[in-house]
């Protein structure tokens, strides 16, 4: 599957699809939640002070811009890591907070809100199913297209003359009697490991085979049998090609949530510009 890229930098990440995950969502973050927590649920002092689960909350919101973060509802292996997280912060906070009045520090305040902000467009952003679909649609030979597949059958001999006698066999069989045939000729003469399964190879990739009998099944259409044995270094196959599929596409379900990601950040890349054209804005340096 191909990348999806607009251009421009939100919240210091670029546009991309797939779509970074926002919040906190990880594939890690699963288990049961830790009982008994409220918001007044005290998790820690720092000298003396109290620290609840609140506290802690509204670090987490802070830090992710999604107010549904809460340690009530995170997996209890994660809370300590997250209340020692909010501790530490705090505990450097003493120190550091003498700099909040420097030129240089109003300057981030104004770049962290503007993160801030943003974050919360976009969780806040709603995709509905209809413009999903829409997307998958309108861009499955772009973006969702998987490689073609074929589903073949084969028979493998040493000797050339034993395969062009067992395709003299099965000339002029067609359909169901053909397949028979074959997979009924496969079990007696083919020496491959599919031989038990009457020479069935199932769907595959042609890239995934030996080039000789890559390029015979990609010639080739549903129905068909070599007319002339295939050479490769395992010997002489006899092939018939059961199915093709040539615009397989991932399905819908697979790649929802990264369309809705996606979506969700060019919605807010329009927003974005439209805020931008709306300020007259004069920079004086190339």
């Amino acid at each position: 599957m191909k990348k999806i890229v607009l251009g421009g930098l939100i919240a210091a990440a670029a546009f991309a699809f797939p779509g970074m995950q926002g919040g906190m969502g990880n594939a890690s973050m699963t288990g049961k939640p830790m009982k008994g927590l409220t918001d007044n649920t005290v998790v820690a002092t720092i000298d003396g002070k109290k620290v609840t689960v609140k506290d802690v909350n509204n670090f987490l919101q802070g830090m992710t811009a999604d107010n549904r973060i809460r340690l009530q509802d995170l997996p209890a292996q994660h809370v300590g890591q997250f209340v020692k997280q909010y501790v530490d912060t705090m505990v450097l906070y003493k120190k550091a907070k003498s700099v909040e009045k420097t030129p240089q520090f109003q300057a981030l305040v104004k770049k962290m809100a503007v993160d801030y902000w943003l974050k919360q467009k976009l969780n806040n952003m709603k995709i509905s199913d209809a413009e999903v679909k829409k997307f998958y649609e309108e861009n499955k030979d772009i973006y969702f297209k998987t490689t073609p597949k074929v589903k073949a059958r084969h028979i493998v001999v040493k000797d050339e003359k034993t395969a062009e006698k067992l395709i003299n066999e099965l000339k002029g069989l067609h359909g169901k009697a053909l397949e028979e045939k074959f997979a009924e000729l496969a079990k007696k003469y083919s020496t491959g490991p599919t031989k038990v399964n009457g020479g069935e190879l199932g769907w595959f990739d042609p890239k995934q085979m030996v080039q000789p009998f890559a390029e015979a099944v990609n010639k080739m259409k549903p129905g068909e049998l070599t007319l002339k044995p295939v050479k490769t270094r395992f010997g002489y196959h006899v092939i018939l090609v059961e199915e093709k599929n040539e615009k397989n596409y991932m399905p819908l379900n697979e790649v929802k949530l990264q369309i809705i990601e996606y979506l969700k950040r060019a919605k807010l890349q329009k927003e974005i510009q439209k805020l931008k054209d709306s300020s007259k804005v004069d920079i004086k340096v190339k």
